[in-house]
């Protein structure tokens, strides 16, 4: 495919609807644009804001559906360490105890990770820690299980990352399968995977699909929701309410009911302020959660806009 027409698909300054602002002092001081798609259990779209066959890097977004490539690979994980693996954890000690515990069943250690050296961001984990290491990074539990499963499958483990890989064409023919749709681009993700792109409604369809029948996954991310990143993190908050939800980076985020309705959402400028809020406006919208849900979820996902240690404004959704 040329470069002009991946230009062509791709979201452009335009597409972008307003999706929520944030006042100061009953004025507004920042708005948030961006596109959502949400789709229904037979795939189809039920409500978009702004153009749904545009392709996004989904980033960090997919992590469920490649946990569903390494099981079909032959790697079975349980409980933690399956949420883990499917998640983008905060380098506790908890989250590193299970990257090692997933290494280990493969006979390996954390030198096998060829995700980049990073830095804990959990609070505690940062300030005990001395130098940056691979399994801080918070892609490190779903690299130890793409190792493990190629340790199992007979694969190499060296190039494990390599698009040609067989378990990164398995990730691909995951992707396309509950997408709908064919894989146009890739390049590389932050934490050095192959990144692919997929159109809003795509990843959305993807997301509905995934927790519709992806049953046992999908519920060790709901058991362990502490394991996919920090306890009071967007993605925990929506899993304890019975949701799958995965965040990623530059503003994406998508949401899954156990019914198959699926939601993609795409900010525009990267920020990830709005997009969980925005998610719980539209769940509401639809009825796929209560009232009484939706109102502590956004109580909890929405920025506290403060002067002086006192609330001055609020982030309002404009869906």
């Amino acid at each position: 495919m040329t470069s002009d027409t991946l230009h062509a698909l791709a979201l452009s300054a335009g597409d972008h609807m307003l999706l929520a602002q944030l006042t100061r002092g009953g004025l507004v001081e920042s708005w948030h644009r961006g596109v959502a798609t949400l789709t229904g259990p037979d795939g189809h779209v039920l409500e978009h804001w702004g153009p749904s066959k545009r392709i996004i890097y989904p980033r960090s977004a997919v992590k469920p559906l490649q946990a569903v490539a390494v099981r079909r690979a032959g790697l079975t994980l349980e409980g933690a360490a399956l949420a883990v693996s499917s998640g983008s954890h905060s380098g506790s000690a908890e989250h590193v105890a299970l990257v090692e515990q997933i290494l280990g069943g493969a006979g390996l250690g954390v030198d096998a990770l060829q995700c980049p050296l990073a830095w804990p961001s959990n609070s505690a984990a940062r300030t005990a820690a001395t130098e940056q290491r691979r399994e801080y990074f918070n892609c490190s539990g779903k690299h130890a299980a793409f190792l493990a499963a190629c340790v199992g499958a007979g694969w190499s483990t060296h190039d494990y990352l390599a698009p040609e890989h067989p378990l990164q064409k398995l990730i691909v023919d995951v992707l396309e399968e509950f997408a709908g749709e064919k894989v146009l681009h890739t390049t590389v993700d932050g934490c050095g995977a192959p990144l692919h792109m997929l159109t809003v409604e795509g990843l959305a369809r993807a997301t509905g699909k995934f927790a519709l029948e992806q049953t046992e996954i999908a519920a060790a991310l709901k058991a362990n929701g502490w394991a996919i990143g920090d306890r009071e993190a967007a993605d925990s908050l929506m899993l304890d309410a019975g949701l799958v939800a995965k965040v990623g980076a530059e503003g994406v985020y998508v949401v899954g009911a156990a019914d198959g309705h699926g939601l993609a959402i795409k900010v525009a400028d990267g920020s990830m302020r709005a997009m969980a809020a925005v998610a719980v406006a539209i769940l509401a919208k639809h009825d796929l959660i209560g009232a009484d849900v939706a109102a502590e979820l956004s109580a909890k996902v929405s920025p506290r806009v403060l002067g002086g240690g006192a609330d001055v404004g609020h982030l309002e959704v404009m869906i």
